[in-house]
């Protein structure tokens, strides 16, 4: 079974992280955040390989001033296509002017490239064949060019459209919270804790796990926010939910870590929290001889801490609605956020019970983005 081997794979702590994406993803920030650098980086390159290519198979080598000019010309050329054109052509609608001025630059690299090899070299060339060549070579550089600079947008948009997301759930938290003011209910709620004290000590302590987490949801999902913080709270809330369904509720936790440890890692508010309150939205959290089961670890990948969370719960099958996993699609994109790369959430679901695991590796992951 598909869940037997999430739990296996789970005790056995093998690092789930595909590390090879993370070269990629490497490689995509750094044109993203430094596309001149990028280009004149893929231009030495492919200056490298040709002049190797022509090494290794005898071929001739023109003299230095004409690979010197083709590399300055077309690396400019490459440059101005990149940043200028396809920007204002593309977005700006703007292309009569930046045609003139590329149309110039390939004019003034023609002139000079054809007048160098007039006279440092002894091959007869005539205008004509020599500028259909260098057409040619021309829309290969440019074309190639275009597609580096279509996978450069694509890179920029995917980036605003996960941060747009993250807004958008932002902003629907703080609605919520807006609805009523935080410090007063906060204000309330200690000065009720404080008159019950007298009643109930047990009643108290119920009413303080309330309030740490009524607290914790109304925290400024923009500021720090650490993986200790966030079990806390997801403790204080099994807490109440103890005192609400009292001896009918049965459901395993198990800590494998150490609070100093959790306390040095990020993570997003009310990501773990969103998983664990399905369970009560679908599961059947009462079954004394299937209970839920919830287990915290902290392991070393080799690079770090890597994390691991494991959910299990019987579903409910008396509880006639539909899985939207709006919640568990929602994490799974906050955590690509703030992430990117590093984490792994595997679930598994049929007509009986629903199991889930995330893995998150801090090893490679501490400077990824600062975490609100």
């Amino acid at each position: 079974m598909k869940m037997k081997s999430i739990i296996a794979q789970f005790l056995n702590q093998q690092n789930p992280i595909n590390d090879q994406s993370i070269a990629i993803e490497g490689l995509f920030k750094w044109m993203r955040d430094s596309p001149v650098i990028f280009l004149w980086s893929l231009w030495f390159a492919y200056l490298f390989v040709d002049w190797m290519i022509r090494l290794l198979g005898n071929m001739t080598i023109a003299p230095f001033p004409i690979i010197f000019w083709n590399f300055l010309g077309w690396g400019i050329i490459n440059q101005f296509w990149f940043l200028v054109f396809l920007p204002n052509a593309c977005f700006q609608r703007k292309w009569k002017s930046e045609l003139l001025i590329l149309i110039s630059l390939f004019s003034f690299y023609a002139f000079w490239k054809f007048y160098l090899i007039t006279f440092l070299t002894p091959t007869k060339i005539e205008v004509g064949s020599f500028l259909l060549n260098e057409s040619a070579r021309s829309l290969q550089f440019l074309l190639n060019t275009l597609a580096l600079w279509v996978f450069y947008v694509l890179a920029v948009s995917q980036d605003k459209f996960k941060a747009m997301e993250i807004k958008l759930i932002r902003l629907q938290i703080e609605h919520k919270s807006l609805q009523l003011s935080p410090h007063f209910t906060l204000n309330m709620l200690s000065q009720f804790s404080a008159s019950i004290l007298n009643l109930s000590r047990d009643l108290f302590q119920y009413m303080s796990k309330f309030t740490e987490v009524l607290s914790y949801s109304y925290k400024n999902p923009t500021t720090h926010n650490s993986l200790a913080q966030e079990i806390t709270s997801m403790k204080s809330y099994l807490n109440c939910q103890k005192f609400r369904f009292g001896e009918k509720l049965h459901f395993l936790v198990l800590n494998r870590f150490s609070q100093d440890q959790l306390s040095q890692l990020p993570l997003p508010k009310w990501t773990l929290m969103t998983l664990l309150e399905n369970v009560f939205k679908h599961g059947d959290f009462t079954n004394e001889n299937n209970p839920c089961s919830m287990t915290f670890q902290i392991s070393d990948s080799g690079k770090g801490p890597l994390f691991s969370f494991s959910l299990y719960n019987p579903i409910d099958i008396q509880v006639h609605t539909q899985f939207s996993e709006f919640g568990i699609e929602a994490v799974k994109r906050i955590l690509t956020y703030y992430h990117p790369d590093h984490f792994n959430l595997y679930t598994f679901r049929n007509s009986l019970e629903f199991s889930l695991l995330l893995y998150i590796d801090y090893g490679t992951n501490f400077e990824s983005r600062s975490i609100g």
